[in-house]
């Protein structure tokens, strides 16, 4: 869906983004992560062309982004910032329907489509349509932010830091609301973040970059376990990559079927992850867990030993 080859932008003597190539499949989330200043939100916005690129190319759906006109690209791609960018004099209902007014939609259809995207977004009409985002928390505008985004349909959606001034109950909050979103949507995302542990958490590939450059690229668990040098292993934790690890591999994927044992009373879900499991064993002073589905009924049982991936129990 996205490919950048070889793609290079100059602000003045300074080489801000340097020969990278990248290429994003369709219906993936690829987060951009690395240090200040390393190139990832100057990348992004080349993909909209809020920012021109000066070498290489990148194509949208195989095309040239430079073949189609700047305004309706920006159109046909959703974008949400940190500080979400609503207009403050305008309703949350009239800053969702922006784009579609662009696009000249029938006011029927931006109308349902409003409505649509604020119950997808936990945002019942009632209540909000009518209130202005100086009336909003900090969640609640960046739940606006991301339904404008949408507005459209677009098939791409980039984030530049969406959550980063937010609370950390709140930011996890809508991790997880993005995660779902995802798994419906199935969007093609690039997400730019400075926090390894949200990249971690909502990202199907990782690309690393460092002054300018990509460094690495691939899945989580992939650069997790083998990072290209020093500066990759200390950006995705150090010595607690382990950790890292743990928290993005579900229960599900190291339980062990049911046994003839007694079933501990210590219980995890399925669809916890290793992290939170290891957790609940410190609160239990427990070395096994069963594990339960949605209907808390057990569907096998997780230990300690096959936790840390030490092999399958005897």
């Amino acid at each position: 869906m996205i490919e950048l080859l070889g793609v290079t932008k100059r602000f003045g003597e300074e080489t801000a983004v340097d020969a990278i190539s990248l290429t994003v499949e369709k219906g993936e989330l690829c987060a951009l992560v690395g240090t200040s200043g390393c190139g990832k939100s100057t990348t992004l916005r080349m993909i909209n062309r809020l920012i021109e690129h000066d070498g290489g190319e990148i194509h949208i759906d195989g095309q040239p982004i430079r073949e189609f006109d700047g305004r309706l690209l920006r159109r046909r791609i959703g974008y949400a910032i940190q500080s979400t960018g609503l207009f403050p004099h305008w309703t949350v209902a009239r800053n969702i329907g922006l784009v579609p007014r662009l696009l000249k939609w029938p006011k029927a259809r931006v109308r349902a489509r409003v409505e649509e995207l604020m119950a997808l977004l936990g945002l019942p009409v009632e209540q909000f349509a009518d209130k202005y985002p100086e009336q909003l928390s900090g969640g609640q505008a960046q739940r606006v932010g991301v339904a404008r985004a949408l507005a459209a349909d677009p098939d791409i959606l980039l984030m530049d830091e969406p959550f980063g001034a937010l609370d950390p109950i709140t930011r996890e909050t809508l991790q997880v609301e993005l995660r779902e979103l995802q798994a419906r949507l199935h969007k093609t995302i690039v997400f730019v973040t400075h926090d390894m542990d949200e990249a971690l958490a909502l990202a199907d590939r990782l690309a690393v970059m460092r002054a300018g450059r990509i460094v690495q690229q691939g899945t989580p668990l992939a650069l997790l376990r083998e990072p290209a040098d020093d500066f990759v292993a200390s950006l995705l934790g150090g010595d607690e990559r382990g950790l890292k690890e743990a928290a993005i591999t579900r229960v599900g994927e190291r339980m062990l079927p049911l046994s003839p044992r007694l079933l501990p009373q210590a219980r995890v879900h399925r669809d916890a992850t290793l992290r939170q499991a290891l957790s609940v064993m410190f609160r239990e002073h427990a070395d096994r867990l069963a594990v339960v589905d949605d209907e808390a009924m057990a569907v096998g049982e997780l230990s300690l030993r096959r936790l840390v991936g030490a092999g399958r129990d005897e």
